[in-house]
């Protein structure tokens, strides 16, 4: 998840790929801007080949981008080998749009020191209605945050390829959408991994026991998707973010987190920290965090073949039969909750797994406090009292709903 992760944004940031001129004189504004925006994320200079204008669009040849590995982070290289801008316009205040954008012949290559390479290509990409916002000279936290943001009205791409430890996956492409305010970012937003493929000569790299083979599956096919909304005010931001991996002829995880009051100080010192490959400092930043705010968070699988297929497998590594492991499950919980000290949530949970058990649908973990709860709220939970900490946490599990 988090190499694929690291493939998205790295893949976006291709589609919006700039260049370091020979001389500023000869780069047009828009062009300028993309720069900026790009050494603030990447710490690092762009170069290219040539920059020529044709028939109104700007043409960046053979661009290219190192940066060097550290002690505890990887290098980094990325080629393209043409970008084009077209249908740019200047809207004022330092905000520019660019009505499409295309990258051909796409490369980016990772190499870390712990044997974690990777390379994806791209042969082409395209973004529509891209916005970009000069951040001035010395910008404040704010100023630099969305200025380092890739915003378009859609981006999408062709089949691509990922090849690391000498094994090849592949996609369909990624899609993407934001819907919102140029300006400050502010906005609804979607993305999209479509049918990525694990094959059975990779499956070791996840599953060195070979436990998905018995199970059925000779290969890994499946869907990587997000939605949400980001808010943005004077120096906070608020995050209302959905995550869900979709197996085919498995299941689907889904992951939701809703936050508030996220200072774009602390997500700047993550930038800075990241580009640098230095540790954020946490000791410098918990002040600001204490703040943050807290929605709710869920947990939820919805099954689609697995769970039948694992049940007799668990059973028989337990001496036993599929019926006679389910029922004894119950008592299990049962025992194992009791420290918790909360009998209706322990009733809960051993009811919902019951029913999830006899008939897989779905498995929902929730975390949905009365009112949102600040960092230090949480931090002073008792922890000898986990029970009271269920209830004003508001943990609910649920099944086949």
């Amino acid at each position: 998840m988090k190499i694929l992760t690291k493939t998205f944004l790295l893949i976006c940031l291709a589609v919006s790929a700039q260049a370091l001129p020979a001389q500023a004189a000869e780069v047009p504004d828009v062009v300028r801007v993309f720069l900026n925006a790009y050494k603030i994320y990447w710490q690092a200079e762009p170069n290219y080949d040539s920059i020529s204008e044709d028939s109104g669009n700007i043409v960046i040849n053979n661009f290219s981008i190192v940066k060097p590995a550290s002690s505890n982070q990887s290098g980094m290289r990325m080629t393209v080998d043409k970008i084009v801008f077209g249908g740019i316009s200047n809207k004022g205040n330092g905000l520019y749009e660019i009505g499409q954008v295309s990258a051909s012949g796409s490369k980016i290559e990772m190499k870390g020191a712990d044997g974690s390479d990777f390379t994806v290509e791209v042969p082409e990409s395209s973004a529509q209605a891209l916005y970009m916002q000069d951040p001035g000279e010395n910008p404040a936290p704010e100023a630099a945050f969305r200025a380092a943001m890739t915003l378009a009205r859609k981006m999408s791409s062709g089949p691509m390829t990922l090849t690391t430890m000498g094994y090849t996956l592949t996609s369909d492409g990624y899609q993407t959408t934001w819907d919102g305010d140029p300006k400050t970012g502010a906005g609804n937003f979607t993305f999209k991994f479509t049918n990525v493929v694990i094959p059975e000569s990779a499956m070791a790299m996840i599953d060195s026991t070979g436990t998905l083979k018995q199970l059925g599956y000779s290969g890994l096919v499946f869907d990587l998707e997000s939605d949400g909304k980001l808010d943005v005010g004077v120096d906070k931001l608020g995050l209302d973010l959905n995550l869900a991996y979709i197996g085919k002829d498995m299941g689907a995880l889904r992951f939701s987190l809703g936050a508030a009051d996220i200072p774009v100080s602390v997500l700047s010192e993550f930038q800075n920290a990241s580009a640098s490959g230095k540790e954020p400092d946490f000791t410098a930043l918990m002040p600001e965090l204490q703040n943050v705010s807290f929605s709710g968070f869920t947990f939820r699988f919805e099954d689609n073949s697995i769970t039948k297929k694992v049940l007799p497998i668990a059973a028989a590594m337990q001496g036993m039969d599929e019926a006679t492991m389910v029922a004894s499950t119950a008592a299990m919980l049962q025992i194992g909750l009791m420290q918790l000290k909360n009998q209706a949530f322990t009733d809960q949970v051993v009811g919902a797994v019951n029913r999830f058990l006899k008939d897989p649908q779905s498995l929902t973990l929730a975390i949905k406090p009365a009112a949102p709860l600040k960092v230090q709220e949480l931090m002073m939970l008792n922890p000898a009292a986990p029970g009271e900490a269920i209830d004003k946490l508001g943990v609910s599990v649920s099944a086949n709903d």
